[in-house]
């Protein structure tokens, strides 16, 4: 007897769109400007790769263009779902996945690690026990040969996504909203919950991107990986302020490798200094970029980086000169910031660098 139920008059899964999680550093909303400049600059490159491609939208992006991808992270929870949304298509059924997330969405609620740790601080216990039912099936069915690693990807990260859906944050897992069973946002504006907090934990359908056998989706370090990657167009987007994208994304993380070490302190984190960047050390992030521009193999080179970065304007340019002429785009955006609990909205401004290498 198969270990998976089909569940009966299964209402229609909610579609899963790549952009669709809460991401600090996120290009979603700067794609027109991307694709504009890739367009401008390299409309001959049929190959790309984004080495810090966090959730995936300029890889996503890219693919849905027409160009084979290579997209790597070094974050567990991004690596899910890159092989999702890229490859999933290909190395997946859709029929197949879906009954196997309809059984997941019928499993009630167990108290375990996530219920223990993040209930009631990050999700509200009813979801965290929910995650610790799904994660523990998806766990044992991995384990079982049940699915197979194409297969979890495409659970796992309807269950990240899922799970970022009703966290009590403000998009990142640094801290969390400390007001469980209170209103969103107190008279004076400041955010107190997350309005989605309280709604049922929903999975659904993870949308691949067409091509799903032209891309290759890699797990590691930028600077290692890039030797091992020859493309017509290296992107990259590099952290570049000193926060370390495993201190934001630790919750995720730790759900999503279900390795359940020790937790400690308020936010609940883990030990997890052999995830920590160069590109977020202000004594290493120059030294990294400049390391990974000698090693590129590829024609072109177009970096994303803020002006609010840590590396200087000028250090940027010197460091892509080495390969070959710079030229800088810019483009102001607004980013949805808090400080102290407020909520706003302020502009910052994003500068593309393009170099046409042409120096070994």
């Amino acid at each position: 007897m198969s270990p998976i139920e089909t569940v009966a008059e299964a209402p229609a899964l909610p579609a899963v769109h790549v952009h669709n999680r809460k991401f600090i550093g996120s290009k979603f909303s700067l794609l027109p400007f991307i694709t504009e400049v890739v367009d401008r600059c390299c409309p001959d490159a049929r190959t790309a790769a984004d080495l810090f491609a966090g959730t995936g939208v300029v890889a996503y992006a890219l693919a849905a263009r027409g160009l084979a991808v290579v997209a790597a992270d070094n974050l567990y929870s991004c690596y899910v779902p890159l092989r999702a949304f890229l490859t999933g298509g290909a190395e997946t059924r859709a029929g197949r996945v879906a009954e196997l997330l309809r059984t997941l969405s019928a499993l009630p609620g167990k108290r375990g690690y996530v219920w223990e740790n993040y209930g009631g601080r990050y999700f509200t216990e009813e979801n965290a026990a929910r995650i610790d039912a799904i994660r523990e099936q998806i766990a044992a069915w991995a384990a079982g040969g049940v699915v197979d690693a194409a297969e979890e990807a495409m659970l796992l990260t309807s269950l990240l996504y899922a799970a970022d859906k009703v966290a009590n944050t403000c998009g990142q897992y640094d801290a969390y909203l400390k007001h469980l069973g209170r209103e969103a946002y107190s008279p004076d504006g400041t955010h107190l919950v997350d309005a989605s907090v309280y709604r049922p934990l929903t999975l659904g359908m993870p949308v691949p991107a067409p091509g799903g056998h032209r891309h290759r989706v890699l797990l590691g370090d930028a600077n290692e990986l890039v030797r091992r990657v020859e493309v017509d167009l290296l992107y990259l987007d590099p952290p570049y302020n000193t926060r370390q994208y495993i201190d934001n994304y630790h919750v995720l993380e730790n759900i999503a490798r279900w390795e359940r070490p020790p937790l400690y302190g308020k936010t609940r984190k883990f030990r997890r200094e052999a995830h920590k960047s160069r590109y977020s050390r202000r004594g290493e992030a120059a030294r990294a970029l400049a390391e990974l521009v000698r090693d590129a193999r590829c024609r072109h080179i177009l970096l994303s980086y803020s002006a609010e970065g840590i590396l200087p304007h000028e250090t940027l340019v010197r460091i892509l000169e080495t390969r070959g002429d710079v030229a800088v785009y810019t483009r102001k955006y607004t980013v949805f910031g808090n400080g102290a609990g407020r909520s706003r909205r302020r502009p910052v401004l994003e500068r593309l660098y393009y170099c046409r290498v042409t120096r070994p």
